[in-house]
């Protein structure tokens, strides 16, 4: 009992975290050309383990609820369930803090695909442009600052490796 009450919590705070950062820099957060900071925290759910993951999927979709181009962008809550399942997945068999690197450019790639096909059909933004944009942006938020967030985070014990399920 005492762990799934553990699990709520760090849910709960994630995600809560997370919608607050993109909705407070929501001028940062939506559009073309976009460094959407709340990403860093994906490099945290190696950390946090599978309560990480969900706390992840849980911030996109409430975060994207506030989105100006409306319930189309709900949809981007799939590939970021996905992918923060495979950073959470390859340093579960890794161990290895590096992976984080990887997994976190890997989210960025595919998020840029997504989020930039999405703002293309919707906006009619060109798609190639927009794609390498959201890329750029999203590996600046989750490699560039998480990466340092998750090394910071392991080293000073602030989140402890949450039990692996």
């Amino acid at each position: 009992m005492k762990q799934k009450t553990k699990d709520l919590a760090l849910i709960g705070i994630y995600a809560g975290l997370y919608t607050a950062l993109v909705v407070v820099l929501g001028f940062a957060s939506y559009g073309p050309i976009q460094v959407r900071v709340a990403d860093a925290l994906i490099a945290a759910i190696p950390l946090l383990g599978f309560a990480g993951v969900l706390g992840h999927t849980l911030g996109v979709f409430v975060a994207n609820l506030f989105s100006t181009l409306g319930p189309i962008d709900l949809l981007n809550t799939i590939p970021s369930f996905a992918m923060a399942y495979v950073v959470y997945y390859i340093y579960k068999k890794s161990n290895n803090d590096f992976t984080v690197i990887g997994t976190c450019a890997a989210y960025s790639v595919v998020l840029g695909i997504t989020v930039g096909w999405m703002l293309s059909y919707v906006c009619g933004y060109p798609l190639l442009i927009t794609i390498v944009d959201v890329i750029i942006g999203n590996i600046i938020a989750s490699v560039i600052i998480g990466w340092p967030l998750f090394k910071l985070l392991k080293k000073t014990g602030l989140i402890q490796k949450h039990p692996l399920k």
